[in-house]
């Protein structure tokens, strides 16, 4: 166990020499010794984890043939606990399902700058521009690490390696208003109907209405603080609770008269049906119920009622354009949605519907009359 100048304990393998510089050393699994100098000391750390980890991996020895599927089994490992869930299991099906089929087979340090292009040019019209740009971030992320590890000498995913050729991505339907009557009034005759109507009432992420506990809740106050998101796996029903994804997120959500009536009403049934649940939204045994059973709920219910289905994000979205025509100021949706920026909320989460389109046109009638 290694200390620095002042005697504090630093960990296995680091000590801080006079200089200032920690050092990091091992002993490999050849009977090496590996060391390496550092300015800082979470560089250090980082390292040691780092390099006695491929260490313990026999294909890292002979780096000449490492593939690259390899190194990403390596690479998401190490990286499990740096990144969300569903950030980590989003950019594994990118590689799977954009890169593997292309260059995952390839020894990582033969792959150059044109085989990278190679895999962009064999998604063109398959995705949108924001899929292609993910994929192209994932394999850049995965060259910058072999970098940082002296796998190789440069990263080939340079400027060449561009995104084009995307498709329109597909834009989240709004309801418009007589669907949304409609939507209510079916929602009546199924169980999970007050989790979408408090959705529609409140434009919250589904991962933060599966995560609200009954102490995130101010029934006096009139709101709902949203400091927690869940996903469910579906595979084995584990729970897992993470931060908002950004700063904004957390955020305090101001209720209307029918958000906190769902809530009361949802406090009822839970006294009477699920003793002592924390989560105030759950399914009837108790536990909460994953985003994907919520979507294919809805969807199922919207087919089974004549309706074009819809997501549970549809929602949300539909909470924002009611927001908007009802004269809510841009700047007021953005902290009620949690957007980092208003050009998010302008742009993506608010749209203009037919019935709009022709009140906005009423109103200028005059100053566009010729009979004036």
């Amino acid at each position: 166990m290694g200390k620095d100048r002042k005697g504090k304990e630093l960990g296995v393998g680091i000590s801080q020499r006079k200089d200032g510089l920690y050092s990091g050393r091992f002993v490999d699994k050849n009977g090496k010794r590996q060391q390496k100098y550092f300015r800082k000391l979470q560089e250090c750390r980082q390292w040691i984890a780092d390099a006695t980890y491929q260490d313990k991996h026999s294909d890292i020895q002979n780096i000449s043939s490492l593939s690259l599927n390899a190194w990403f089994d390596i690479w998401y490992e190490m990286n499990e606990g740096n990144f969300r869930y569903n950030t980590l299991k989003a950019r594994k099906r990118r590689y799977e399902h954009d890169i593997k089929p292309i260059i995952g087979d390839m020894p990582v340090t033969k792959i150059k700058t044109i085989h990278c292009q190679n895999v962009m040019l064999s998604l063109k019209g398959k995705f949108s521009q924001s899929t292609l740009s993910q994929t192209r971030s994932l394999m850049k992320i995965l060259f910058d690490y072999a970098l940082d590890n002296e796998i190789i000498n440069s990263n080939p995913v340079t400027r060449k390696v561009t995104v084009a050729g995307g498709t329109e991505g597909r834009e989240t339907r709004v309801l418009t208003k007589q669907e949304q009557s409609k939507l209510i009034s079916c929602l009546n005759h199924y169980s999970f109907r007050n989790q979408y109507l408090f959705v529609l009432n409140t434009g919250l992420r589904c991962g933060e209405m599966i995560a609200l506990t009954w102490d995130d809740v101010d029934f006096n106050g009139r709101k709902v603080s949203i400091n927690k998101t869940a996903t469910v796996i579906s595979s084995n029903g584990q729970i897992i609770i993470n931060p908002p994804k950004t700063k904004s997120s957390v955020r305090d959500v101001p209720l209307t008269q029918e958000a906190l009536k769902i809530l009361k009403e949802q406090r009822k049934r839970n006294i009477i049906d699920i003793e002592n649940s924390k989560y105030v939204f759950t399914g009837k045994d108790g536990e909460i119920v994953s985003n994907q059973n919520y979507s294919r709920t809805l969807s199922y219910i919207c087919k089974k009622n004549g309706m074009e289905p819809i997501s549970m994000h549809s929602l949300r979205h539909t909470f924002a354009t009611r927001c908007i025509e009802a004269g809510m100021k841009p700047k007021t949706l953005q902290t009620v949605l949690g957007h980092s920026t208003l050009a998010m909320t302008m742009n993506q989460y608010v749209h203009i519907t037919e019935d709009e389109k022709f009140k906005e046109l009423e109103r200028i009638q005059y100053a566009l009359s010729s009979d004036r």
